[in-house]
């Protein structure tokens, strides 16, 4: 049954963004992530390994009692196991399964998915720049300056005056408040101020005295720097380099996809090619049984022939244990891509394929697959989201020539009483109200500064836009490319079926000439094994081709952008990262 592999908003990267806590990340410790393949390594064996021979080391005999003249008779079954990975455990996983599981633990995918988070984490940086922020200033000035002198009115007797030539006084101030950035461009701001004072000689009626004041304030700028598109541009570009790491993310999820599907493909070939060297190596043993047994009855065999035969075998033995070699490497590539902790890459099961490999022509409209390709290929998404960062840097680019002219303007509540509590109450019930409006203005002589960075973001984004023309162009050659692949491996595999079934055609015919009394020569026994042979490589070659075609299909899907979607998995945004 199959099972849609649904990835919820870059699952690896949601989690990792889910840091509102902000606890301390636990220690790296190298030896928890090298645990499992140590632990499986303890259960590997060396396999065991011959010394070099030294000598000629003759086939096992075939026969008994050839020298007292008895018939020959077999010395037992000599034939190769047909086991494609020998005596190791195996256990065969569906294409399907591997991708499934690939998707969840894969390494390359989790690292991807970590330029995602840390995209995100901008975002929220550049949104915070619009967050109200809470400030308290707090202030004590303490004065003692001389005076040249002068007499002013006595606060506490009118008719007296009193010299004053030294001014001292301590002053505490308070001043809470809270300011924000506006989406507008301008700054807003609230806060209360209030103010202990204490002043000698008495100069004031009030001394000491308490002075508060509610201050409200905005600035906006009417020109340059003005609105909203220009002001939220941070966020735009953050949130659109956001999503290309999202597409950076399914990239690297569409290119671990496509190594696996070419490793099982591999994989299948390989193992095929296993069991046509077993096949081969034992027509090989078989055909040296018949020489070795003419030979040691004294018949129309020679050590030539004896010779050609054992060397033959020797020669497809070494072919075999390569071919179970680089099956063993693929099924090893495949545990590293999935990094399943069921299958460590240094345990000693091997990986084979369920799944038998298609056999069937597709044949594919190309006008289809292309427009499917220019409305699903990541790449294109990515420019395209480019290009709107461009548009965005042009925009705020071209505000800048503007000239800067910023209002400010100021409102405040004041009141003045010799306690604190009066204070408040004045504020509140007959207060003084102050107020105050501005204009700022300046203009660069020349503008050069703006205009080099308006010229610059227009050239980049016409950079941009060509650089999404060739991607389209390259997407275009690609799906022809793939396409192209489809078709050629499927007629290679016509031919080279042809070519296995002519090469099998050819050894039956040698088969019977030697059922029907040919003379066993040098020449007809190098025939015989060439022929071997040559089937052989004719049955690899046509599984080669078949895997080849499989693997030209997947190499479609990934041209044109539906990869994941081919294999059932789906990418899903969270929507906790909005």
């Amino acid at each position: 049954m199959h099972r849609t592999v649904r990835i919820a908003g870059l699952s690896v990267a949601t989690v990792l963004l889910a840091g509102c806590g902000l606890q301390q990340p636990a220690p790296f410790d190298p030896g928890v992530l090298q645990e499992p393949d140590r632990s499986s390594a303890q259960q590997l064996t060396p396999a065991p390994m011959r010394p070099l021979p030294t000598t000629l080391e003759s086939l096992p005999p075939t026969t008994q009692g050839a020298a007292q003249g008895a018939a020959p008779q077999s010395s037992g079954p000599r034939q190769a196991t047909g086991h494609p990975a020998g005596d190791l455990p195996t256990i065969r996983l569906s294409l399907r399964e591997i991708v499934q599981r690939s998707v969840v633990n894969s390494r390359e995918v989790k690292v991807a998915g970590y330029d995602a988070a840390i995209a995100q984490t901008r975002v929220v940086e550049a949104q915070a720049h619009f967050d109200p922020i809470f400030f308290t200033n707090l202030k004590y000035e303490h004065q003692d300056a001389a005076t040249a002198g002068q007499l002013i009115p006595d606060p506490a007797d009118p008719l007296k005056n009193i010299l004053l030539n030294v001014e001292r006084g301590d002053i505490y101030t308070i001043e809470p408040g809270v300011k924000e950035q506006l989406p507008s461009g301008g700054q807003a701001s609230i806060s209360y101020q209030l103010q202990d004072s204490h002043f000698s000689p008495k100069t004031f009626e009030v001394n000491p005295y308490w002075e508060n004041q509610l201050k409200l304030e905005f600035d906006q700028p009417l020109l340059r720097q003005f609105g909203y598109d220009v002001n939220q541009a941070k966020i735009t570009i953050a949130r659109n380099d956001q999503r290309v790491s999202i597409l950076d993310f399914r990239k690297a999820l569409e290119e671990n996809i496509a190594n696996i599907e070419k490793d099982y493909w591999d994989l299948v070939e390989a193992e095929q090619e296993v069991l046509i060297q077993v096949e081969l190596l034992n027509r090989t043993m078989d055909t040296a049984d018949v020489l070795i047994g003419r030979f040691e009855a004294g018949g129309d065999v020679s050590r030539v022939q004896t010779s050609q035969a054992t060397a033959s075998v020797r020669s497809r033995e070494a072919v075999l244990i390569a071919a179970r070699a680089r099956l063993g490497d693929i099924s090893d590539d495949l545990k590293r891509r999935m990094n399943d902790p069921e299958f460590p890459v240094a345990g000693e099961v091997v990986i084979l394929a369920s799944d038998l490999p298609l056999e069937t022509m597709i044949q594919f409209d190309p006008k289809d697959q292309i427009d499917t390709a220019m409305e699903n290929r990541l790449e294109l998404g990515q420019q395209q989201l480019r290009i709107s960062s461009a548009d965005v840097a042009s925009d705020v680019a071209k505000n800048n020539l503007l000239p800067k002219l910023d209002l400010q303007t100021t409102v405040g509540l004041q009141g003045l009483k010799a306690d604190e509590g009066n204070a408040l109450t004045q504020d509140t019930e007959d207060g003084h109200i102050s107020y105050s409006f501005a204009l700022q203005f300046e203009l660069p002589i020349g503008n050069r500064e703006a205009r080099s960075v308006y010229r610059r973001a227009e050239l980049q984004r016409s950079q941009a836009i060509e650089q999404y023309g060739f991607l389209v162009e390259q997407v275009s050659q690609d799906v022809k490319t793939a396409l192209r692949e489809v078709q050629t491996t499927w007629e290679e595999l016509g031919a080279r079926r042809q070519a296995r079934f002519a090469a099998s055609d050819s050894l039956h015919a040698i088969d019977q000439q030697e059922e029907h009394g040919e003379a066993l020569t040098p020449t007809f026994v190098q025939l015989k094994l060439d022929s071997q042979e040559r089937l052989a490589d004719a049955q690899r070659e046509e599984a080669t081709a078949l895997s080849s075609y499989n693997d030209a299909i997947s190499h479609l899907e990934r041209a044109k952008g539906t990869l994941l979607r081919y294999n059932d998995v789906v990418m899903q945004e969270d929507p906790s990262l909005h």
